[in-house]
């Protein structure tokens, strides 16, 4: 399991995405899940949780368009 010491959605981002499933942990914050490709938020109930969850999503899915243009 990847611990993150820093809030850094980007470096999340490209870990997450280099995986299809599994977990990481950001210190301070908890354990993250991740399916699919995008961090599952059915567990997370602290809003700073969520909020960095929701920007990691954001951020893989910009990845993932940049990826179809240029393909």
């Amino acid at each position: 399991m990847k611990v993150f010491k820093s809030l850094s959605p980007r470096q999340i981002a490209r870990h997450v995405k280099s995986f299809h499933r599994g977990s990481f942990m950001v210190e301070e914050m908890g354990l993250f899940e991740f399916t699919r490709g995008e961090i599952t938020l059915e567990n997370l109930r602290c809003n700073k949780t969520l909020s960095l969850a929701t920007r990691v999503n954001r951020v893989l899915r910009g990845l993932r368009q940049d990826n179809l243009l240029l393909g």
